[in-house]
């Protein structure tokens, strides 16, 4: 089965042209990678999930946060809803505490993404830079909760870049 896009919609939040990401560079062209698995759609965006994408994914970016952007694949009935966005550290804990995470949970290095999965999202995190992760797994009462991933990168001046990738089966 070829991927087909799914056209997603950009709303609030959107900077235009290329958001640089810790490395990595997101654009707004939507357009299916050639790393990415044989699916029903793939596409990305700058912007903000929509509400939908963020309640089942549970993926909200926190209010100010800024160079949002994600992407979307879908496989039958799950898939995987990956975003990247600047925040400060009220907003970084805020995010976590979405999450039922604090900061304290996340352990230094990128371990967390897999070369596959840095591939689908497009994402390059310098090895070199000062990051920490999680890999949260689906809550065991509801597996068909999303199991998330995340990366923040704290080197340089001004906001955290933080990365999250959501799945679901």
């Amino acid at each position: 089965m070829s991927a087909s896009l799914l056209a997603l919609g950009a709303c609030g939040g959107a900077t235009g042209g290329g958001v640089s990401a810790g490395g990595g560079t997101a654009t707004a062209a939507a357009a299916p990678s050639a790393a990415a698995p044989s699916g029903e759609s793939e596409a990305r965006a700058i912007g903000w999930p929509s509400a939908d994408q963020r309640r089942v994914y549970g993926v909200v970016p926190p209010e100010g946060a800024t160079d949002v952007s994600y992407g979307f694949y879908k496989v039958g009935g799950g898939g995987d809803l990956w975003a990247t966005f600047k925040t400060g550290q009220e907003g970084l804990d805020a995010f976590l505490a979405s999450l039922r995470l604090k900061e304290s949970d996340l352990y230094p290095g990128v371990q967390e993404f897999i070369d596959s999965e840095l591939e689908l999202t497009g994402w390059s995190i310098d090895p070199t830079h000062t990051v920490k992760g999680i890999s949260a797994p689906a809550k065991e009462e509801d597996m068909k909760s999303p199991s998330h991933k995340i990366v923040v990168d704290y080197t340089g001046p001004g906001p955290f870049t933080v990365y999250i990738l959501a799945g679901k089966p």
